[in-house]
């Protein structure tokens, strides 16, 4: 009785904001696994794990699926009719809810906060839901959001294609920091001018990928290509105090700015200890730079960009996402130089991988043509070897990554519409 009266006590005298305060979501909360993109997760994929459902969305899937903490699963489809955002039930892939979202969506991963309440930008707007579906905020942006990033506690990092940025507050949307416009020429009438150059990493697109955010440095990093440009740079910015007195409690400014050669590819990734920013340049290669100034590290020959992105564990664990049927490479970061530590050619990868705890990882690979079966592999990241081999029946192309619950489960969505969630038996 009395530790119930205590705790009463204890909550009315709370300033009542431990409830609201946004946190990235435990589990999948968004592209990328965390703020860093670094498509990591300490947790392990449940033993036993077998196919407990599989849903067909009605279109294609470009971007990856994000896991909430209840381990529901969000993701955007390019439909024809209907709804192009979708989250579905942990349990039997229930579609809790759906929405009709506008143009430049489905480019869009939901980032879900530790109340499982999602962030999604479309077509001149970001908009925050609840839990339920119903909208708790909007804001009009110019341009298309790429996918949210958390920057806080409390707060959101929005970025457009068009190079708009905004730090806003999670719950209310209030303004934590001016906003920025990295191309004060954009117009807020054309959200989706040079929106197909956003794929190709063209000149038309300002950011064409979501940034890495360093929370405990108040930092992030973007692939932007500034006013004139004819590629994308790496570009460090800050998100911390301002120098002067100011209304706001943060301020956004421009820390550094390198040049990769033949211009930057995808998003760029951080070490888990913030030192170390990776990026694929269109000359093929990884290249890795120092968080603080830019300087290069090392750069290493993949063949080709692929799809651009990569996972990278707390160890320096590196594996690159080639293009479709490049073979499974898996890299060692030692900070000034990078070791090859597996390579197997004999897999035809078709998808990013992600790592997780006990030195293993899953990535999708096929096991012949353009239309055979796609498998759901688990190799070591220690020489390569396959652990585990589950099917995605029915799935064809490529997969837009593999997303991990904080149950263990896996998610994985397939381009031709077909999302496939795996669950210990």
């Amino acid at each position: 009785m009395l530790a119930a009266v205590l705790g009463l006590l204890l909550s009315a005298c709370s300033d009542g904001h431990q409830e609201v305060r946004a946190l990235p979501g435990a589990g999948w909360p968004m592209y990328g696994g965390d703020n860093a993109n670094a498509n990591y997760t300490p947790l392990t994929a449940a033993n036993g794990l077998a196919l407990s459902w599989s849903r067909e969305t009605g279109g294609p899937i470009t971007t990856p699926v994000t896991l909430n903490p209840h381990g529901e699963l969000g993701v955007t489809a390019a439909t024809e009719a209907g709804c192009n955002l979708f989250i579905f039930g942990r349990t039997g892939g229930r579609k809790n809810w759906c929405k009709k979202m506008a143009a430049g969506v489905t480019r869009n991963a939901p980032s879900f906060d530790q109340n499982s309440q999602p962030f999604i930008g479309e077509s001149s707007m970001l908009l925050a839901f609840n839990g339920g579906g119903n909208i708790r905020w909007r804001m009009p942006v110019i341009g298309l959001p790429v996918s949210v990033k958390f920057a806080g506690p409390g707060g959101v990092l929005m970025v457009t294609n068009q190079g708009q940025i905004l730090l806003l507050d999670a719950q209310t949307n209030v303004f934590r920091a001016p906003e920025v416009r990295l191309w004060p020429d954009a117009d807020p009438e054309q959200p989706l001018a040079g929106i197909a150059e956003c794929t190709t990493g063209g000149p038309g697109c300002a950011v064409s990928a979501p940034p890495a955010v360093d929370e405990s440095r108040e930092r992030f990093y973007l692939n932007f290509v500034p006013p004139g440009a004819s590629a994308a740079r790496l570009t460090a910015m800050s998100y911390g105090r301002p120098d002067a007195p100011s209304d706001f409690a943060h301020e956004i400014s421009q820390r550094w700015q390198v040049e990769v050669p033949g211009g930057m590819m995808g998003p760029p990734a951080l070490s888990a200890d913030g030192g170390t920013v990776y990026a694929f340049g269109r000359d093929g290669r990884l290249h890795a730079f120092d968080a603080d100034d830019g300087t290069e590290r090392w750069n290493h020959d993949l063949g080709g960009f692929g799809f651009a992105t990569l996972t990278v564990s707390p160890d320096g664990v590196i594996i690159p996402a080639g293009g479709i049927g490049a073979p499974l490479t898996i890299l060692r970061d030692h900070g000034d130089r990078v070791e090859v530590r597996a390579l197997r050619r004999d897999l035809k990868t078709v998808s990013l991988a992600t790592q997780t705890g006990a030195d293993t990882a899953w990535t999708v690979v096929r096991t012949g043509g353009a239309a055979d079966p796609l498998d759901l592999i688990e190799v070591s990241t220690t020489d390569g070897a396959t652990k585990r081999t589950l099917r995605l029946p029915g799935a064809t192309g490529f997969t837009t990554g593999v997303a991990v619950s904080q149950y263990g489960d896996l998610a994985v969505a397939a381009n031709n519409g077909e999302v496939f969630y795996f669950s210990p038996r």
